[in-house]
């Protein structure tokens, strides 16, 4: 009896140990230089934003890669969104720049070695391709998935990694959440036409391949396009989207400090971007520096000047803007801003005023908490019409529009370290 007893809890004991050892394992093959995941909890209460936009955090945490993650909401239950996702050779149908996906090798740990090419058609003849493998995981119990440079494989760049997690919600929808890095500098075509000249470029190109791809598959999914560019906009029945409820935003922002919300489309294809960030700082200091425009041009570099003009309830600017994406870009023009109530301040291109684009809106959103100072800006201009040659991207390269866009709202989120 004492010997059955003595086999039973060592034959326990064993069995535990091994799933220890599995368990350990399993949760060891994520690298620890992977960002953090956002917890459910933070999910839920980002519904009421997800449901019109995606959502972006940008995460620099120290001795890591500056990973972007992008978040947003599916209207389908969750096996259904991961076989699209796990279906790569289908990709070239629907991702944008992807024109080919080959899995090489399949493991017997389930490992996959994935083939990963994209092509682009600038402009003015200008194309190129780029190739990199990944030795990607699949975490099917916990809807995990991730991939790493796969070893002795083509790489057009030093580093490249993601990792994506989905939640299912509790009425059968789902939360896509994808995390990406990659050392565009590392890719020489890039670095010296791009990166080089405007290395803060990274970033924002980063946040829009983020948000392309889960918003290319929600695309596929739901049968509705949302990466889209407006051909011809109605000044008139523009509308900058309403102050987002500070309950939803506190939660993602005490863990984040600073998250980009990438709004749907509406019914003119026009999206708006906003950046939202947590200062430690007095709400009237805050609005005292934002409205301070004159010093504007000492922290964003695209800003040449900046002279602004008292005017009854607000304040008239004229910018001059220079910047340069393989060619040199020269903008003029002059913003309205008008204080709506004391915690917006709205802002538009004066269109009776000569100027270098047609068009743009703007928001600044002032919230005071408890954790602080909570700031939003929120933008949309029609830089279609300001340089023929952003035009030409735009038209060529599906997602330029949106990531310059990202571009100028990260900036202004950059901008709130300053004050």
């Amino acid at each position: 009896m004492q010997k059955k007893n003595y086999n039973y809890y060592k034959t326990l004991v064993f069995s535990l140990f091994s799933l220890l050892m599995i368990t350990g394992s399993a949760k060891a093959q994520i690298p620890e230089d992977f960002p953090k995941i956002p917890s459910y909890d933070i999910i839920k209460t980002l519904t009421p934003i997800l449901e019109r936009a995606s959502v972006v955090i940008i995460q620099k945490e120290k001795n890591k890669p500056p990973f972007i993650t992008g978040i947003l909401l599916i209207n389908e239950k969750i096996d259904n969104v991961i076989k699209v996702v796990r279906d790569f050779e289908k990709y070239h149908e629907f991702v944008p720049n992807v024109s080919k996906i080959r899995i090489l090798e399949r493991k017997e740990d389930g490992t996959e070695i994935v083939e990963y090419n994209l092509a682009f058609d600038v402009a003015l003849g200008l194309k190129f391709k780029i190739t990199y493998t990944l030795e990607q995981k699949y975490d099917e119990k916990n809807y995990l998935i991730w991939g790493l440079p796969a070893k002795g494989r083509e790489q057009a760049f030093s580093d490249v990694r993601f990792i994506e997690k989905y939640y299912s919600t509790e009425d059968g929808r789902t939360v896509m959440i994808y995390s990406a890095y990659a050392d565009l500098a590392s890719f020489g075509f890039l670095s010296k036409l791009v990166y080089k000249a405007f290395p803060e470029l990274q970033i924002p190109t980063l946040v829009s391949v983020s948000t392309l791809f889960p918003e290319a598959v929600k695309e596929r999914i739901e049968g509705k396009k949302i990466i889209v560019e407006p051909k011809n906009v109605d000044y008139e029945k523009i509308k900058i989207p309403q102050r987002l409820p500070i309950e939803s935003l506190l939660p993602i922002l005490k863990t984040y400090r600073t998250i980009i919300v990438s709004w749907h489309p509406d019914e003119n294809n026009v999206r708006f971007f906003s950046s939202y960030s947590l200062l430690r700082k007095d709400i009237n200091y805050v609005k005292s520096q934002i409205t301070n425009f004159e010093s504007w041009k000492k922290v964003f570099r695209i800003i040449e000047d900046a002279k602004p003009t008292q005017i009854e309830n607000g304040y008239k600017v004229k910018f001059k803007i220079k910047y340069k994406i393989l060619l040199p870009i020269e903008l003029e023009y002059t913003q309205i801003y008008t204080w709506i109530g004391d915690s917006r301040l709205e802002c538009e291109i004066d269109r009776k005023e000569k100027r270098d684009i047609e068009g743009g809106f703007c928001s600044w959103d002032f919230y005071e908490t408890k954790s602080g100072t909570v700031i939003g800006y929120t933008e949309f201009s029609d830089l279609r019409t300001g340089s023929y040659f952003l035009k030409l991207l735009m038209d060529k390269v599906a997602g330029f529009g949106i990531g310059l866009r990202v571009a100028m709202v990260s900036a202004q989120a950059e901008y709130l370290r300053w004050l």
